[in-house]
């Protein structure tokens, strides 16, 4: 996972990752440990985060099919 990407899609998105927490409901904590690298979400999550970032299939790939 791209956290570098990640990171920089919220902040354009949300402005903060706070906000971001709160558009897809998740506790400030949850959407921080994902974008330090010690929380990976699942399929549901990733789905969720596609969805609330509006990524298309290429940022998507970026982000989340990176090695």
């Amino acid at each position: 996972m791209n956290l570098r990407r990640l990171r920089a899609e919220i902040v354009a998105e949300y402005g903060t990752q706070s906000a971001f927490a709160v558009a897809i409901n998740w506790h400030k904590n949850k959407v921080s440990k994902m974008v330090q690298g010690r929380y990976k979400p699942d399929t549901d999550e990733v789905a969720q985060i596609t969805d609330a970032l509006h990524l298309d299939e290429g940022r998507y790939r970026e982000i989340f099919l990176s090695r």
